[in-house]
């Protein structure tokens, strides 16, 4: 049974998806139909994310082994091919790519349903970015020493597809 909770934000732009400990922010850029289109798939694939990963936790907690991977699931999957390049020198779980993963499995659900110029999926800071050729995103890290965050705070720093001009 689902606990999700699914809508979109108060500036009817971004998509939130919250259950249990997994809080996704989205957006997607593209004709208002794509757009939908593509936050349909978006739900639709994340009401199942938290048992899929309940169902393995017991092995997604355990320590990953270089060329050995016993999960069944495309996000645990995921997860063990993330953290499995510094598995042979430290002891290292799948759960250290658990949010990342997740925004990935989510933007590429949205990118298979429908063509959109730009997405990406925040999962808490690990974010995954979709960018069509041509397209770029402006992101940056704030700064929250201070009480409140002013545009000083704010360090850009510009994305842009590698293919394009």
């Amino acid at each position: 049974m689902t606990r999700a909770q699914i809508a979109l934000l108060p500036d009817e732009k971004r998509l939130h998806l919250q259950d249990g400990p997994i809080d996704l922010i989205i957006e997607a850029f593209g004709t208002a139909a794509a757009v939908e289109r593509a936050y349909r798939a978006a739900a639709a694939r994340f009401v199942t994310v938290l048992d899929e990963l309940c169902a393995e936790l017991k092995l997604l907690r355990s320590a990953t082994v270089p060329g050995r991977c016993a999960l069944r699931g495309g996000i645990a999957r995921r997860m063990h091919e993330a953290v499995e390049p510094f598995a042979a020198d430290q002891f290292i779980t799948p759960m250290a790519a658990v949010a990342g993963a997740v925004a990935e499995e989510v933007l590429e659900t949205m990118t298979a349903a429908v063509p959109l110029a730009r997405a990406y999926v925040n999962n808490g800071g690990d974010i995954a970015l979709h960018l069509a050729p041509g397209e770029g995103f402006t992101i940056g890290m704030v700064s929250r020493r201070q009480p409140e965050v002013s545009s000083a705070d704010f360090a850009p720093c510009e994305l842009i597809d590698p293919g394009s001009p």
